[in-house]
């Protein structure tokens, strides 16, 4: 009997979700997704009376990609032609692939139908309604409007989608953070003066800074292809293995996020406005599927949140995967646990949110690659460190964080250059090889602190780009006069220093190279006494190159 496969994947979700900028927008087509493979689906199956599960049957259905085998072709192409139809109108604009296989077994079915999926990833699908000579475009995302809106002017259509009660007042996907919290405990406006029935968002006092957050695995790419290889030698087991390790994933994802919401989140929360009826959240989902978190916190609360959630993601993977190798005690390549990597943007809260998610993405990636280079092996197998990367935005525009390594954090001539940060973080509380998140904030409490004479010690880093001759002088004098003043301060100071960079300098506090490119944390203690003290940029220690 031949099975029959028809794999489906949404593209570009957070680009989607973002696309708008306004937070009920991001709140609407945030629980627009999460509904996607829900009872969206059911209803779909309903329609094409296949709630036997031995009719179809689903490897993956989740984070806005649903995998379906069946042995009958003609369920197969009704589901191909009712969802994607179904999708286009549900969720406008939305890009997504779709591709079909058959074979004698479900995994037959699957590989020829996954690279139908690679070659439709390289066509660029066309977009509805399109734009004529004469049609006028919403000024939010630049997209043909199809509606006017009385407070916010020309809509698109997916604009439009989103701001519909159904979904902005929907907290499907904020119910998987606390599963016990209510719609309007989570904060639904950015703008002051919200509308009377929104939540505003729960800022600091004199500080808009969020942080845009997001993480995901490491090493499940690999997984899936050492998973295959098992699956070829024992096809049979295909549909419950690659389902089940989906499923757990997506399990120690929102528990780590329930965790992380709990240990940060709850005790944070606090009165939004005069109009609002209960304490807000200083939070806003936005992404919770797969092994994917994408969610807009409060500056401050940014990193105590990614490194809850990655310690919680690594716990709860470890009880999943017990679980998987006693389903599955023949599969040897199921790992003992699994971590993550995280990006941090911080921006102001009338930041453009589409432009700060490409940069997030590329600073997640920067971190798993730099975890990737400092394997551990313990027992069960390879440990890769959870890591986090972070950048405060402070220009207009920006690119890939590697290009602002390159352009706006490395300072000096080409024979001796610096770069003002250590770049990814452990959050592991000792680690032999990268610099720990513990180490920068002891660094950063000691700097923030009045007693340290601290407008002197940050006034180095900009020196540095200015005129490094100054800088070392600078520096030279400061530690004359903390010696003086706090001895105990400045030993404290010097070894937090030796234990994120080694080996230092003997007239600056960056990392000791000869002629190479040389690290120092002062950037990125700048950028926590910026997002988390809300001191205004001009008492802060820029990091943009000098005139």
């Amino acid at each position: 009997m031949n099975c029959y496969a028809c794999l489906f994947e949404a593209k570009s979700i957070q680009d989607y979700i973002l696309r708008s900028g306004r937070l009920r927008h991001i709140v609407g087509a945030s629980e627009l997704i999460d509904s996607l493979t829900g009872d969206l689906l059911d209803q779909v199956l309903a329609a094409l009376h296949s709630h036997d599960p031995k009719t179809a049957r689903f490897s993956r259905r989740a984070g806005g990609a649903v995998y379906l085998f069946t042995g009958d072709r003609r369920l197969r192409d009704a589901f191909r032609d009712l969802w994607t139809l179904t999708v286009r109108q549900y969720a406008p604009g939305l890009e997504f692939i779709i591709a079909l296989g058959e074979g004698t077994t479900d995994y037959a079915a699957y590989q020829q139908a996954k690279e139908g999926l690679q070659s439709a990833r390289n066509r660029q699908s066309p977009a509805f309604p399109t734009g004529t000579p004469v049609t006028r475009y919403a000024p939010r995302t630049g997209l043909p409007a199809v509606a006017r809106d009385g407070k916010l002017g020309l809509q698109d259509a997916a604009t439009q989608r989103f701001g519909l009660r159904d979904f902005w007042q929907r907290g499907g996907l904020t119910k998987r953070f606390a599963p016990d919290s209510l719609a309007n405990e989570w904060p639904r406006d950015l703008e002051y003066g919200p509308d009377p029935d929104g939540v505003d968002f729960p800022f600091l006092r004199d500080n808009r800074y969020l942080g845009l957050l997001h993480a995901d695995g490491n090493g499940l790419g690999q997984l899936l292809m050492q998973l295959g290889k098992h699956v070829e030698a024992h096809p049979d087991t295909f549909i419950d293995l690659f389902r089940d390790v989906s499923t757990a994933i997506e399990r120690a994802t929102q528990d780590a996020a329930q965790e992380a919401t709990t240990q940060v989140l709850l005790p944070a929360r606090t009165k939004a406005s005069d109009i609002a009826a209960l304490d807000a959240f200083p939070a806003r989902p936005i992404v919770l599927g797969g092994d994917d978190l994408t969610i807009l916190v409060r500056a401050d609360l940014a990193l105590p949140f990614a490194r809850a959630f990655l310690e919680a993601f690594e716990q709860n993977s470890r009880k999943q995967l017990v679980s998987l190798r006693k389903k599955f005690p023949n599969v040897p390549s199921l790992p003992a646990t699994l971590t993550a990597g995280a990006g941090i943007v911080f921006v102001k809260s009338n930041h453009p949110f589409y432009m700060a998610h490409e940069l997030v993405e590329s600073l997640a990636k920067f971190a798993k690659d730099r975890a990737k280079e400092h394997k551990e092996f313990v027992q069960g197998g390879e440990r890769i460190p959870p890591t986090i990367a972070f950048y405060r935005v402070t220009t207009s525009s920006h690119g890939d964080y590697q290009d602002i390594r390159t352009q706006e954090m490395t300072f000096g001539s080409a024979e001796g250059p610096i770069i003002t940060t250590l770049g990814a973080y452990s959050i592991d509380l000792q680690s032999p090889e990268l610099p720990t998140l513990n180490d920068l904030k002891e660094l950063a409490d000691l700097l923030g602190d009045e007693t340290m004479a601290r407008g002197p010690a940050r006034q180095i880093l900009t020196l540095i780009g200015q005129n490094p001759a100054d800088a070392r002088r600078r520096y030279a004098r400061w530690r004359e006069v903390m010696k003086d003043r706090d001895a105990k301060a400045l030993a404290q100071l010097d070894n937090v220093l030796g234990r994120l960079c080694g080996t230092l300098d003997e007239d600056l506090p960056v990392v000791s190279g000869d002629g190479k490119l040389r690290t120092t944390p002062l950037g990125d203690v700048a950028i926590l006494l910026a997002v988390t003290k809300g001191a205004p940029d001009s008492a802060t220690v820029g990091t943009e190159k000098a005139p």
